[in-house]
């Protein structure tokens, strides 16, 4: 929410407690706000805990636009190796502390007013960061034809770029990740009350070094626009995200399972290709013929039956393999299409010649 909502909200409850002397529970009810882990509404400074790395003062100002930080394009990025790269990296990442210990889990949210990007790859958002090769980006982008939402997870130089919904620019656009583990949901709102949810992806360990906002030109070398950040905040979870289908469905998954009998085509298998799997946040590694790969999945826990999606069976494989799953206490069932990319079998089962794998997993001791 703004700041404005965010402080006209805080003040109805006070008064609220004080009207109806209701003591005691007026506590409760300040207590079931999530707790705020750092705030900066940018009223003439910002917090002594940002960071700027790479700081460019010229393309930075607190008075163009008062209560706001805002911050210019500039030909900068950082997707790629950043040792190697051509272009100049990303200037003015401003960064705060990851406020949370370990992999405890946070709510990041930024507002950005007043942004028209016209040329392709003007960009402003938000950044969870580890260093210039290792970082999750959620922002508003030009794509060179449309403007809408761009994501793009780097770890260790390798770069995976989600596209996701085009938009109209908005007068105020609310930028929101969730991390759950290590697990990150991305959505936006344009009137900082209703989120539209636009996807989810997993990225490092879960326990980032630093959070914070940017605004580039990527490969563009002109046309340097203005990004006005009207607050920046980092809380915890309210009780309904914390109660996440999803997140509590990859928390049941969690440990190691054996595979116990597997089916291709319709036929038994005395001995499958697939022996064991363990399941970690939202990455899942499997044993196949020996070899060890990790890879991350998504579920889908409102289709019938459930959906599961692994990114690749092997390393280097573009397509994902799609499927369907049941578990049912210490009962993993997972049935999968092959080959990669074709879609999701029906049911849980593998008929003759139809493309599938059946495995059924009992949870390791």
């Amino acid at each position: 929410m703004s700041r404005g909502r965010l402080r006209f909200r805080y003040g109805v409850v006070v008064v609220a407690s004080i009207l109806l002397g209701i003591g005691h529970n007026a506590s409760c009810l300040v207590a079931d706000e999530p707790d705020t882990l750092f705030f900066d509404g940018f009223e003439g400074k910002v917090d002594d805990l940002w960071d700027p790395l790479r700081p460019d003062p010229d393309r930075m100002s607190l008075t163009s636009h008062p209560g706001k930080l805002t911050l210019k394009t500039h030909f900068g990025g950082l997707g790629g190796n950043a040792l190697t790269r051509r272009m100049p990296l990303t200037r003015n990442l401003y960064l705060v502390p990851n406020p949370v210990e370990g992999d405890d889990d946070f709510v990041v949210t930024t507002c950005v007013e007043s942004f028209r990007p016209v040329k392709n790859y003007q960009q402003a958002g938000l950044m969870i960061y580890d260093d210039d090769d290792n970082y999750l980006k959620f922002d508003y982008e030009h794509s060179g034809r449309h403007a809408g939402f761009k994501h793009m997870r780097e770890k260790d130089t390798y770069r995976l770029v989600d596209t996701d919904e085009f938009m109209e620019p908005a007068d105020q656009l609310w930028l929101r990740v969730i991390k759950r583990g290590n697990v990150y949901e991305r959505a936006y709102s344009t009137d900082g009350e209703k989120y539209k949810v636009i996807g989810e992806a997993v990225w490092g360990d879960g326990s980032p070094q630093q959070i914070g906002i940017m605004a580039c030109n990527g490969s563009l070398r002109d046309h340097e626009i203005e990004a006005q950040f009207d607050f920046f905040q980092i809380r915890k979870l309210t009780a309904d995200e914390r109660q996440d289908p999803v997140y509590l469905q990859r928390q049941e998954l969690a440990g190691a399972w054996d595979v116990v009998s597997t089916k291709v085509n319709g036929q038994d298998l005395v001995e499958g290709p697939i022996t064991e799997f363990n399941f970690d946040g939202g990455n899942v590694s499997f044993v196949t013929q020996g070899e060890l790969t990790e890879v991350d999945y998504i579920l889908n826990v409102e289709s019938d039956p459930k959906g599961f999606t692994l990114s690749s069976l092997t390393r280097d494989a573009q397509d994902p393999v799609n499927g369907i799953y049941s578990i049912d206490d210490d009962q993993l069932i997972l049935c999968l299409s092959l080959p990669p990319g074709a879609p999701a079998p029906k049911k849980l089962e593998s008929l003759e010649n139809d493309g599938s794998i059946l495995l059924t997993l009992k949870r390791s001791r």
